[in-house]
C-alpha cells in the first residue's frame, strides 16, 4: 500500500509531496489512524499548548483505503486537528463527493499549517496544486463559495467538489464546521474554525486518475456479497426513507429525546415524526456519495402547504434533517414544525456551525429566561436590544445563530466556544454560577441526547477522545436493548440490560476500537449498524480491507489496531493535562433525575464511577488518573508513545499524577465586557 500526502505551509507558501510508506497502514489501518500520527507526528515538533487558532496547529484531512472503491460501503473524509472550542484532540466526518475525488486526484491526505497572509483557497487538479486568492469568496456562505468555485474552475463544474467554511469559520467561531460540496458537514470539535484562523477559504479538487487496488477480482466478488447482504436486510427499506429520523419514534417510546435544554427526554407535539416527514416533505432518497447501496440520505423541498408555519420557507430545498439536526431544534430549543426544524439544518450548514453546541448554548440562554434567573434588562445587555428567548421562535433563534455566527454582540462573543464556556463566562460576569443549567460532557462539548438512563451513553459522553459524542462509542446494545448483540460480544445478556451497570464501561471500549476502524477504513458507520456482527468492522470489512491494501489481518490483529488507534487519541489528550477528573459531565446529567421516560427518577451518579472504572479497565489504564500505562502502550507496539508520555509526566505512575486543571477557554480571549 502506497499514499501520497500533500502538505502545504501557508506561511510560506510552500507545497510538497510526500510518499507514505506501506509499514505506516500496517500500523494505523488508514483514514483517521493515519491522520492522527501526522498530528502526533507535527505536536512533537510544535508546542502541543499551541492557541488552537494559531499557525501552529495543524489541518489534516484524510480519507481511508476504501473510499471510493466500489466497495458500496459509502464514503467518508475525516479532519483532524486540535481543537478551538475545546482544547484537546479534534475530528470530524464528513460525506459527499469530495472525499474519493480529492483520491482521484492522487493523494489521500492533505496537511495545512500556517497562515496565509490574505483569504486563499487550494486548488487540487490530479498533479496540479496551486494556492489561490480567494477574497472574493470571503463573506459568501457554504453553498455559495462552493457553486462559486465550481464555475471558476472549469467548464464541467460536476466535477469540481469542495471543502469550504461560512461565515462562522471565517469569523473563527469555535464552534464553526467544515462543509463537504456545500451540504455535509463536518460539524464538530471546531475545524471552521481552524481553516479559518489559517486564511483558508476552501481546498477544491478535480481528479481523474483513479485508484489503485491490490485485487480487483475479489474486491468486485466481496462488493457483490455485500449488495446481496444489504438486498435482503430489511432494516435498510426503512433507513432508505428516514435516514436516522426514526431514532425519533424509537427515543420517544424509551424517553430518549432531549427536550428544552434537557429538562425533558420526550419531544412535545405530535408533528415531528418521521412518517410525518415522509408523507409531506421527502422528495426522493438519494446517496450522499457514489459509493453506497442504501441511501440513506434525501432531498426536500417546501412546497408551502404542509403545515402554518411552511408558508414562510416556501421553495426552500436542502438535505433532509438528521437526527442531531432534529434533536436540536425540536428537542434543545422545542421546535415543533418540520417546516422550521428543516430550515434550522439548512441556515446552519450555510452558515458553516455545529448546531449541536449552538443549540445548547440558545437553549441555555432560554432556561435562564424561563426561570427568571435574568431580567429583560440583562437580556437586552446581552444582545444590545431586547429578545424575547421563546421556545420554539424561529425569530428568535435565528437572531441568535446571528449573534454566534456574526460575532454581533457579548452573548455571540461569549458563546462562540459552545455551552460550556458560554455558561461560565457569563456566570463569571453576573457574578451568580449558573453552570448546573449548562448541558455538557468531556471537553465541554455539549450533546443533544438524554443520557441519564443509559450508562454505556453517558460513558461515552464522559471519555470520547473529542469531547462528549455518542459516535466514537455508538452501539446498540443499551439504547436497544440487544441482549443477543451482548451475549455475542460478552457472553452474557446483561450488557444489554441499561439498568444496571455491568458490562457498559466495557460496550464503550470495544465499540470504540470498531469504530476507529471504521474511520480508518474511510467508510459509513451506518451500513454497519444495520447488521453489526454481519458488517463486523474486524471480520467481514477486514476481508474488503485486505482485498484493496494486501494487508490480510486476523480479527484479532484488527480489533488490536482499532486499540491502537484509540490509544493515540488518548496519548494526545494526556499531554494536554486530561485526567480522570476531565472524563466527567454536566450536573444536570449527574445529579438531576429524569423527568421522564422508561426511567424517571435515574441519575447517572448512581453508575457512574463504576461504569468509568470498568472502561478504563477494559483499556488496561489507571484506573485513580484515568492514565495509560507502560505495560498496554508497549503491548499494542506503542513504546514510542510511551516514551513521549514519560517524558511529559503524562503515563500511569507517580510521574504520571500531575495534573493540568482546565480552567480558561483555549484560544485566544475574545475580549470580552465588563
Amino acid at each position: 500500500m502506497e499514499s501520497r500526502l500533500l502538505r502545504v505551509n501557508l506561511s510560506t507558501n510552500e507545497i510538497k509531496t510526500e510518499v507514505i510508506p506501506h509499514a505506516l497502514f500496517e500500523r494505523w489501518i488508514g483514514g483517521s489512524g493515519i491522520n492522527n500520527w501526522i498530528m502526533w507526528e507535527h505536536f512533537l515538533n510544535h508546542d502541543i499548548n499551541c492557541d488552537p487558532r494559531g499557525p501552529d496547529n495543524i489541518f489534516v484531512f484524510g480519507v481511508g483505503p476504501l473510499a471510493g472503491t466500489g466497495a458500496g460501503i459509502g464514503v467518508k473524509g475525516r479532519i483532524t486537528f486540535k481543537s478551538p472550542c475545546y482544547g484537546i484532540f479534534g475530528d470530524s466526518t464528513g460525506g459527499g463527493k469530495f472525499p474519493y475525488v480529492v483520491r482521484f486526484s492522487g493523494y489521500d491526505y492533505i496537511a495545512v499549517t500556517g497562515k496565509a497572509p490574505k483569504p486563499v483557497y487550494l486548488h487540487i487538479a490530479n498533479n496540479e496544486v496551486t494556492l489561490c486568492d480567494a477574497r472574493h469568496l470571503w463573506g459568501k456562505n457554504s453553498s455559495e463559495a462552493h457553486e462559486a468555485l465550481q464555475k471558476e474552475l472549469g467548464d464541467y463544474p460536476s466535477e469540481v467538489h469542495t471543502l469550504t467554511i461560512g461565515q462562522a469559520g471565517e469569523n473563527q467561531v469555535g464552534i464553526a464546521g467544515v462543509i463537504s460540496d456545500g451540504w455535509r458537514i463536518h460539524a464538530r470539535c471546531g475545524g471552521g474554525a481552524v481553516m479559518g484562523s489559517k486564511n483558508l477559504k476552501a481546498i477544491a479538487v478535480q481528479g481523474n486518475l483513479g485508484i489503485k487496488v491490490d485485487n480487483p477480482g475479489g474486491l468486485l466478488d466481496w462488493s457483490d456479497d455485500f449488495r446481496q447482504k444489504i438486498d435482503t436486510n430489511e432494516a435498510g427499506y426503512g433507513f432508505k426513507r428516514r435516514g436516522t429520523l426514526g431514532a425519533v419514534e424509537m427515543y420517544q417510546r424509551i424517553g430518549g429525546n432531549f427536550w428544552r435544554n434537557n429538562q425533558g427526554a420526550l419531544f412535545r407535539g405530535e408533528e415531528v415524526r418521521s412518517d410525518n416527514w415522509v408523507k409531506k416533505y421527502h422528495k426522493y432518497s438519494e446517496v450522499c456519495s457514489s459509493d453506497c447501496y442504501i441511501a440513506c440520505d434525501g432531498r426536500y423541498k417546501i412546497e408551502g402547504n404542509e403545515s402554518d408555519k411552511a408558508e414562510k420557507y416556501i421553495g426552500e430545498s436542502f438535505r433532509h434533517p438528521e437526527y442531531l439536526t432534529t434533536g436540536s431544534s425540536a428537542g434543545a430549543m422545542d421546535v415543533r414544525d418540520w417546516a422550521e426544524v428543516a430550515h434550522w439544518g439548512k441556515i446552519t450548514n450555510e452558515y458553516g456551525i455545529d448546531n449541536q453546541d449552538l443549540s445548547c448554548s440558545i437553549s441555555f440562554i432560554m432556561e435562564l429566561r424561563q426561570r427568571e434567573l435574568i431580567s429583560d434588562k440583562d437580556v437586552a445587555e446581552l444582545f444590545g436590544k431586547s429578545q424575547r428567548l421563546e421556545w420554539g421562535n424561529m425569530e428568535d433563534i435565528e437572531s441568535l445563530i446571528r449573534s454566534v455566527v456574526h460575532q454581533e454582540n457579548p452573548f455571540g462573543w461569549m458563546f462562540r466556544d459552545g455551552a460550556y464556556w458560554g455558561a461560565l463566562r457569563y456566570s463569571e460576569k453576573m457574578g451568580q454560577n449558573f453552570m448546573k443549567y449548562a448541558i455538557y460532557g468531556k471537553g465541554g462539548a455539549s450533546f443533544t441526547e438524554e443520557m441519564r438512563p443509559f450508562p454505556t451513553w453517558m460513558n461515552n459522553m464522559a471519555v470520547a477522545s473529542r469531547g462528549a459524542d455518542h459516535l466514537k462509542g455508538i452501539g446498540l446494545i443499551e439504547k436497544f436493548q440487544r441482549k443477543d448483540l451482548s451475549k455475542a460480544y460478552f457472553g452474557t445478556p446483561i450488557a444489554g440490560d441499561p439498568t444496571v451497570p455491568d458490562l457498559k464501561g466495557a460496550c464503550t471500549a470495544v465499540i470504540e476500537n470498531q469504530v476507529a476502524l471504521i474511520n480508518s477504513y474511510g467508510v459509513c458507520m451506518f451500513h454497519w449498524l444495520l447488521d453489526p456482527l454481519g458488517y463486523a468492522p474486524e471480520s467481514y470489512y477486514g476481508k474488503a480491507y485486505a482485498e484493496v491494501t494486501g494487508i490480510d489481518r486476523t480479527k484479532e490483529e484488527l480489533m488490536r489496531d482499532g486499540e491502537r488507534i484509540c490509544n493515540l487519541e488518548k496519548a494526545f489528550n494526556s499531554r494536554l493535562g486530561m485526567r480522570r477528573e476531565h472524563d466527567t459531565i454536566c450536573e444536570r446529567w449527574m445529579h438531576e433525575p429524569a423527568p421522564e421516560g422508561m426511567y424517571e427518577g435515574r441519575v447517572a451518579a448512581d453508575m457512574f464511577d463504576q461504569v468509568l472504572d470498568e472502561y478504563y479497565e477494559w483499556r488496561g489504564w489507571d484506573t485513580a488518573t484515568g492514565l495509560q500505562t507502560q505495560s498496554k502502550l508497549e503491548e499494542l507496539g506503542l513504546q514510542d508513545v510511551a516514551d513521549v508520555l514519560a517524558s511529559e509526566r503524562a503515563l500511569a505512575g507517580e510521574q504520571g499524577r500531575k495534573s493540568v486543571q482546565v480552567s480558561k477557554a483555549p484560544g485566544d480571549d475574545p475580549g470580552l465586557p465588563d
